[in-house]
């Protein structure tokens, strides 16, 4: 995939992302503001409902204590009376209970419409109408009877009236009513349980303080709590609303956890939409370390492709040479010439041989085909014999190579193959990230545990970002965009895996311009 192509790709999931993360934010919150409008609509409709219930239990109290009244008293001795309507009155000014009957009484002279027409047939006589009013002074008043009357009795003689009686009462008593204190005509404890009872069938479980105000007087109806929670939003609603829609009383209303309340009613959303939310950061990280994985993996195969082919070219190049100088008659008359030049041509083919079967042995460590033939051997000898591998090359750099080997005699069970192969790289390593002058330290320790061996150089060193890398497939360190020294990454990695296929471990110290140490530790007592 081009570079360019990769970093618009890698642009536009991370504006996607963010998109996606900034909906979910606008949703929560849209969700939040809707619960909150729900929320405040409900509890305005209870206090409505409160304040209503409120004024018909005021109602109801009254009419049911003038019926009481009325019935100890009787009916009316006038039975002319066509329309009787009754209603409980208070002085003032003698602070008396009276009992206020009004109606219409019929009288007839025995006069009939044919009187004035001799024609006519019609027999009803012709009715005459006069309104009358009594007034009766009651032992008892409307209050004392109230409180002295079961809620069964109060509704048992509520229900003998109609609609039309009860609409007749209500204008009265509310005149009545306006002139008693708020506390005489409710309680707290009544407002607080129609309140939790309005405000539970309508789902809102949450606690709450209130306060009846007149004007801008706070009565003493209501919670103790509630001043302290002033500042939180405040619920009204007018008490005992008077004909004209007028009144002089307010319920005041608030939630001192309505933000807690509105978060846990959805909460369940919201957890569900954070955790999707999380899901899908995660899923897009991994792939975007993926996608730059792949990149890089791609970069080092590119360039894996690059240095196994000059390693290739220089030997075919060479192989080649030799070749036409074989074919030529003058060198083929020359024994010593052709011994040299095919000898020339073995070394070169040796060589890619050796790189070819480098690259089939990670493979073949990848896919776990790699038998290792063991068998109980001397530590050392390995490590002498690819010291002998890499002489002549220490020798060409005018190097030095010193030796401290541990007396001690142990034995191992290794794969001499392997393990030679094992100390060459990190030699050839060590000769080729050195600086003018070779030189190069190989110590062996033995413990109770461990057979531990290290490998040091005075070389070019490494940096920590490379250091903790170099032990990875492909890697190489790099200048720029040009490597240092040719080769093609695998070395360490198939140094490290052949280590731990022995169950030993490998490490790495370094610092740049002042050289590197590996150390190569085997268990004495868990070897193969």
């Amino acid at each position: 995939m081009r570079k360019n192509l990769f970093t618009v790709l890698v642009v536009f999931m991370c504006l996607s992302l963010l998109g996606i993360i900034i909906v979910q934010t606008f949703w929560i919150q849209t969700n939040l503001n809707n619960r909150d409008r729900q929320f405040s609509l409900s509890v305005n409709n209870a206090l409505a409902s409160v304040s209503e219930q409120i004024k018909e239990r005021e109602l109801r109290d009254y009419i049911a204590a003038t019926q009481k009244l009325m019935d100890s008293i009787g009916s009316p001795k006038e039975s002319q009376l066509t329309e009787v309507f009754q209603y409980i009155d208070r002085t003032t000014e003698e602070n008396k209970t009276l009992l206020v009957s009004s109606g219409i009484i019929e009288d007839t002279y025995e006069i009939f419409p044919n009187l004035y027409d001799p024609t006519s047939s019609d027999s009803t006589p012709i009715l005459d109408y006069r309104s009358i009013k009594a007034t009766t002074v009651l032992e008892e008043d409307v209050e004392g009877t109230i409180n002295r009357m079961s809620s069964a009795e109060r509704i048992q003689r509520i229900e003998r009236l109609s609609s039309m009686d009860k609409a007749k009462y209500e204008s009265i008593f509310m005149d009545i009513a306006a002139n008693k204190s708020i506390e005489k005509r409710v309680s707290t404890f009544e407002l607080e349980l129609l309140l939790g009872q309005e405000l539970l069938l309508r789902d809102i479980d949450a606690s709450f303080e209130f306060r009846v105000f007149e004007g801008n007087r706070m009565s003493g109806l209501g919670t103790d709590l509630f001043l302290q929670n002033i500042n939180n939003t405040t619920y009204k609603t007018p008490l005992f609303v008077d004909i004209n829609g007028d009144s002089s009383y307010e319920l005041r209303l608030i939630f001192p956890d309505k933000s807690a309340f509105l978060r846990s009613s959805v909460l369940n959303s919201i957890a569900l939409s954070v955790f999707f939310t999380l899901i899908l950061i995660g899923v897009f990280t991994v792939t975007l370390l993926q996608a730059f994985k792949q990149k890089k993996i791609s970069e080092i195969k590119s360039d894996f492709i690059n240095n196994m082919t000059h390693e290739f070219k220089t030997p075919i190049a060479t192989i080649q040479l030799a070749l036409d100088a074989l074919a030529t008659p003058v060198i083929a008359k020359k024994p010593d010439k052709v011994t040299q030049y095919l000898g020339l041509i073995r070394d070169e083919s040796r060589r890619m041989n050796t790189q070819v079967e480098n690259v089939l042995q990670i493979s073949r460590l990848d896919r776990k085909e790699l038998e290792l033939t063991t068998s109980e051997i001397d530590p050392h000898r390995p490590i002498k014999t690819a010291i002998e591998h890499v002489r002549l090359l220490i020798d060409q750099n005018e190097g030095t190579l010193r030796m401290s080997f541990d007396p001690m005699q142990v034995k191992l069970n290794m794969s001499e193959s392997h393990m030679t192969n094992v100390w060459v790289n990190l030699l050839e390593n060590a000769i080729k990230y050195s600086k003018d002058r070779v030189e190069i330290d190989v110590t062996t320790s033995i413990s109770e545990d461990a057979f531990v061996v290290q490998i040091e150089d005075q070389g070019i060193g490494m940096s920590n970002s490379v250091r903790k890398r170099v032990f990875d497939r492909f890697y190489r360190e790099e200048s720029g965009n040009i490597h240092n020294v040719k080769g093609h990454g695998l070395g360490l990695s198939y140094v490290k895996r052949i280590v731990e296929l022995h169950n030993g471990t490998i490490s790495v110290s370094s610092q740049l311009k002042k050289g590197s140490a590996f150390t190569v530790r085997f268990p004495l007592k868990h070897a193969l």
